[in-house]
């Protein structure tokens, strides 16, 4: 399991899908964790690569999947790119999905890539919409997997308080409310809603506060997914 995670974040991937092509299913990276007993320096370094893979794909990048190249869709927003590696390899366009990762199998259509499965939307949304509520800090209700409302990396709290550092772009943040952090004193506080998406473009400036930057950090207690 161990050298199965070092070839997947190797290839610039962020997920831990089956090997066996026959299964569709993702693996959570908690518990690919768990199963592999990472020694410290091997799960600082996995982690670190998955969130250069999630901070790259979150400013709208996205890995071939037939030669890991880093593809950027025409237009903001496109579903259908085109790997220009491959087309020149194969001498024919080789397009694939931004969701789902997979070569484009519907030609009439930039929307719908045609795979089993993929709805269109980015798998990260749909993690955030399932996750289990917790309590924090005495206070009932809060997602448990948040995504960095800066840079759009998903967070799973496991315990701890409600101040998180980001480990990737270092924006200090509540956890329950997603303000970014002033101080220690950050009461009251409302839980934010269920995130829909990744970043919030307009979080700095709807947070004029200059940052607190202590060497405190939540990450002995949450999981970069």
């Amino acid at each position: 399991m161990g050298s199965y995670c070092l070839s997947e974040v190797a290839k610039g991937r962020y997920r831990f899908a089956c090997p066996n092509s026959r299964c569709k299913s993702i693996w959570e990276y908690f518990l690919v964790r768990h199963v592999a007993c990472l020694d410290d320096a091997t799960r600082s370094n996995i982690e670190k690569r998955i969130t250069e893979s999630y901070v790259s794909q979150g400013r709208g990048y996205q890995q071939c999947p037939g030669c890991n190249t880093w593809c950027v869709p025409v237009n903001v927003g496109d579903l259908r790119l085109r790997c220009p590696v491959c087309s020149h390899t194969h001498d024919k366009a080789y397009d694939f999905c931004w969701a789902c990762q997979r070569e484009w199998k519907n030609a009439s259509s930039t929307l719908n890539c045609g795979n089993l499965g993929c709805n269109g939307k980015d798998p990260r949304i749909h993690i955030l919409s399932v996750a289990e509520p917790m309590s924090i800090d005495n206070i009932p209700g809060c997602p448990s997997i948040r995504a960095c409302p800066k840079c759009g990396i998903l967070i799973q709290l496991k315990g701890g308080c409600r101040r998180m550092a980001c480990t990737s772009c270092e924006a200090q943040f509540c956890f329950i409310c997603l303000k970014k952090w002033p101080g220690y004193n950050h009461t009251p506080c409302e839980i934010a809603p269920v995130q829909k998406t990744l970043t919030d473009p307009l979080w700095e400036q709807r947070n004029a506060d200059d940052m607190n930057r202590t060497n405190y950090a939540n990450n002995d207690t949450c999981v970069i997914l």
